[in-house]
């Protein structure tokens, strides 16, 4: 990755630090249909990754070709998505609001994306990375709708969310309570997620993966295991319905701060491994590590811990 790029990525990294520090279907009248979440030998429920338990029984498969609806995904008005869920009670709603806005402000709207605007003039028109920038900001244009008063008072308004926990994903909630040292708390809240079998809630635990590896005295070996089976709750997510499409939010935000933007997430999570044995072999772990995950979402009470140990 260059130079340039890195700074890119950086700032996108900053976005989501200054949340943390705070702590820490269809286009058209579709935007807004209720998120449905279809996988095979299960019934439709909600999604968000708050209140879904689903009725996959152990035994069953659990991938599937079935991609979870998601607004987000969907509209090309995420101010819209905002606007209609920023004031509901119910987490699911009020998580849809808070990414909508995270997704959009600073970088993508306000004074605040001068910085990566400035950054894109020096791409060409064609360049990948660039078209993803202008996709994203045709996405989040309505917010330059707003105020500068308006963007601080929704500002302060989605940090206090953030700090009561209200928008924070299941792996969120767990990284904070292993933060926290209530590590009891913190594996009862991986395991509550688990069980869900919900793929943004699983795939959300990629960053619990990661905090755990960095609050544990591990040898060298050992963080470079867990580092790769971080990635395979992304992988595994993949495979249940989270939206990994090339043209997905997720890649989509990727190819803009990073400029990776080959593939989809599942060819870009193996890509990133060298291109030699050992790459190979690090392919091979993160393939057989999703495996492992979706094999232990088939038990009855799907364990964290056991998903940890080596």
């Amino acid at each position: 990755m260059s130079h340039k790029q890195l700074l890119i990525f950086s700032i996108f990294l900053s976005s989501v630090v200054l949340m943390l520090v705070f702590a820490t279907q269809n286009s058209g009248g579709s935007d807004h249909a209720p998120i449905r979440l279809v996988m095979h030998g299960s019934s439709s429920a909600a999604s968000g990754d708050s209140n879904h338990v689903n009725d996959t029984r152990p035994g069953e498969t659990l991938t599937t070709n079935t991609v979870i609806a998601d607004p987000l995904e969907q509209s090309k008005d995420l101010r819209a998505i905002f606007e209609q869920n920023k004031n509901a009670q119910d987490a699911a709603r009020q998580q849809l609001a808070y990414r909508a806005w995270r997704t959009c402000v600073p970088n993508f709207a306000g004074a605040d994306g001068d910085t990566l605007r400035q950054q894109m003039q020096t791409l060409a028109d064609t360049s990948p990375q660039k078209i993803a920038y202008k996709q994203l900001t045709e996405r989040c244009k309505n917010f330059d709708q707003l105020t500068a008063d308006e963007i601080r008072q929704q500002q302060q308004i989605q940090q206090a969310h953030w700090s009561d926990g209200m928008v924070r994903t299941a792996g969120e909630r767990a990284s904070q309570l292993l933060q926290q040292e209530q590590y009891a708390g913190a594996m009862q809240a991986a395991n509550a997620a688990l069980a869900t079998r919900n793929p943004q809630a699983l795939e959300s635990l990629r960053g619990f993966v990661n905090a755990y590896l960095r609050s544990n005295s591990l040898d060298e070996e050992q963080q470079a295991t867990l580092s790769i089976r971080a990635k395979a709750f992304t992988l595994a997510a993949c495979q249940l319905g989270y939206p990994c499409a090339a043209d997905s939010l997720q890649a989509t935000e990727q190819c803009a701060y990073s400029g990776v933007c080959d593939g989809n997430i599942r060819e870009r999570l193996l890509a990133a491994f060298p291109h030699d044995a050992g790459g190979d072999k690090q392919r091979q772990q993160l393939l057989s590590d999703s495996t492992r995950i979706l094999k232990e979402l088939q038990t009855a009470h799907p364990d964290m811990q056991t998903l940890l140990n080596p």
